[in-house]
């Protein structure tokens, strides 16, 4: 009798270290939300996708990612000191936040945080891309100098005046190169050129990314391991069309053919297509933002005359963002119809490259909807290489 009495008191003792276990888990639910936007520097286009952490006294709290409006939100949270990080890449802010009692519906909005950190970046010029106007546009300027957060690198030594030269026809073409900017700020600012940033692996080694514009010299790309090294050791490279023997080289040094070109080289003709757009989450921040591709399509008509095409990618470690109807000459000058993906990002090493067969619309007036894809690429390039840190 007395075992069973005592049986009872322990059944009873751990049905109330239960019933307050339950009690101390429903307790541990707080009551406040927070919530806010992740916005470019330029204060209006949306970061989608970007990491948010959320502290409390050095201690990771939460942790959630943007939509595609660049909205985020925590809930059941208590009152305290809190702190954000945001992060899309080498792009990030931060803010201190309070949550004190009477918060209107226990809710804590605190609007949009633009980016406040950037990464140390490299334009290098060329004939028929201008990528720093959409670094500009996309609020990487100092708001009280109005200069450029970024360097600006000549590329070129002939400039970017018009040219003449020939598709596999044999057929003339002029290829008016894209003039400098009109911005006074987007001139070349450093006192080194591409030629002489090439051969300098130290120099190269201070840029976290490189934009290498459409129409850049590339006489000496396949001379030169320095790109390769960059990349291999954590930096990123934007190259656009006619800078693809930089990534032919990158090819040949790292053994794997991450992206084959076409030959003859620069025999794409077609000047536009209606591509596919491959990444959903690129597809809803063009919808949901500035209302286009709605059916999952955009027009790209920002091709050269005698464009590079890529013949194909290592399926394994490329993705392609897009994909469309284009017309190339083949080696036996016969015109080919066929469906080819026009935009790749990979890791190599450390680091990471972003290619595409076209470029920017460079129109000083505003963003493009082809402009609008490249804006997406500078923030989702720069988050190359971090999946594997």
């Amino acid at each position: 009798m007395k075992k069973m009495y005592l049986l009872v008191i322990c059944v009873i003792l751990m049905a109330c270290s239960q019933d307050d276990t339950v009690r101390e888990e429903v307790e541990a639910i707080g009551d406040y939300s927070l919530s806010g936007k992740f916005l470019a520097p330029n204060q209006i286009d949306p970061i989608s996708n970007a990491n948010v952490t959320l502290f409390k006294a050095e201690q990771k709290q939460a942790e959630t990612l943007t939509n595609s409006l660049g909205e985020f939100n925590f809930e059941e949270l208590f009152e305290g000191s809190y702190s954000i990080l945001l992060e899309k890449g080498h792009f990030s802010s931060r803010l201190n936040v309070d949550i004190e009692d009477g918060q209107i519906n226990n809710s804590v909005d605190v609007g949009n945080i633009d980016i406040q950190e950037f990464p140390r970046i490299g334009v290098v010029t060329g004939s028929y891309d201008n990528i720093e106007n959409i670094l500009y546009d996309m609020g990487l300027v100092n708001p009280i100098t109005n200069a450029p957060l970024f360097d600006i690198i000549e590329g070129n030594s002939a400039g970017r005046s018009s040219i003449k030269n020939k598709n596999p026809r044999g057929q003339q073409h002029n290829h008016f190169g894209k003039t400098a900017s009109t911005n006074p700020y987007l001139t070349t600012n450093v006192d080194f050129t591409l030629e002489e940033l090439l051969s300098n692996s130290g120099q190269l080694a201070e840029y976290d990314i490189l934009f290498f514009n459409c129409g850049l010299d590339t006489a000496n790309a396949d001379l030169n391991t320095n790109v390769y090294d960059f990349v291999n050791n954590g930096g990123i490279l934007y190259a656009t069309d006619w800078a693809f023997p930089f990534i032919e080289q990158i090819n040949s040094i790292s053994g794997n053919a991450y992206l084959t070109f076409t030959e003859p080289h620069r025999s794409g003709v077609s000047v536009s297509t209606e591509a596919t757009i491959l990444d959903a989450t690129l597809s809803n921040w063009l919808v949901d933002n500035f209302g286009v591709g709605a059916n999952g399509t955009l027009t790209i008509d920002e091709f050269l005359g005698s464009w590079q095409v890529v013949d194909s990618h290592d399926e394994t470690q490329v993705l392609p963002w897009l994909n469309g109807s284009v017309e190339y000459m083949d080696a036996n000058n016969n015109l080919v119809n066929t469906t080819k993906n026009l935009a790749f990002t990979y890791q190599i090493g450390e680091g990471g490259i972003f290619y595409s067969s076209f470029h920017t619309e460079n129109n000083e007036e505003g963003f493009s909807d082809v402009d609008r894809i490249m804006e997406y690429m500078v923030f989702e390039l720069s988050t190359l290489g971090q999946a594997q840190e």
